[in-house]
């Protein structure tokens, strides 16, 4: 019995270090980490996406905005001139608000509207011009101020 217990104990070897773990599959740890940063990617791209977007159409609300001065001529096409710049505030208002029932406003009530909602009260006397000036003959109105509500109004909603 000497002799096969002593060949048992020649098959032992000593202690040894377990063997260093591979690469794949990593660990389930990692795997949420992982997770978490596709998220957060995600995330980013779609913030980064619409940021680039509304910067695209507020640009191109500012483009149409300098091309009013050249196509309807505040003095020489006055009614022309506030309609376009009317349509140019309405199109902002619409994606700005939309739950906000302001494409049926008309007249006082719209400029109304767009006073309370403008970021600061200055020249929002001129915006009276919205309501009555597409429909008088010869409307009276400070076509700067407007153009300055407008770029405004652009810049903070558009």
């Amino acid at each position: 019995m000497n002799s096969g217990n002593d060949q048992l104990l020649a098959q032992l070897r000593d202690i040894h270090a377990a063997a260093d773990p591979g690469w794949w599959p990593p660990a389930p740890g990692w795997w949420a980490v992982a997770l978490l940063v596709l998220l957060a990617l995600l995330v980013a791209g779609r913030s980064l996406a619409r940021r680039l977007t509304a910067a695209r159409r507020r640009r191109r609300w500012l483009r149409a905005l300098r091309r009013l001065d050249v196509e309807f001529d505040p003095e020489a096409r006055p009614r022309e001139f506030l309609a376009e710049l009317n349509r140019l505030f309405r199109a902002v208002a619409l994606r700005a608000f939309p739950r906000a029932d302001c494409a049926r406003l008309h007249g006082e009530e719209w400029v109304a509207f767009v006073r309370s909602q403008l970021p600061d009260g200055a020249g929002a006397a001129a915006l009276s011009a919205l309501a009555r000036g597409p429909y008088e003959p010869l409307p009276d109105f400070e076509a700067a101020a407007l153009r300055e509500q407008a770029r405004a109004w652009v810049q903070h909603y558009g």
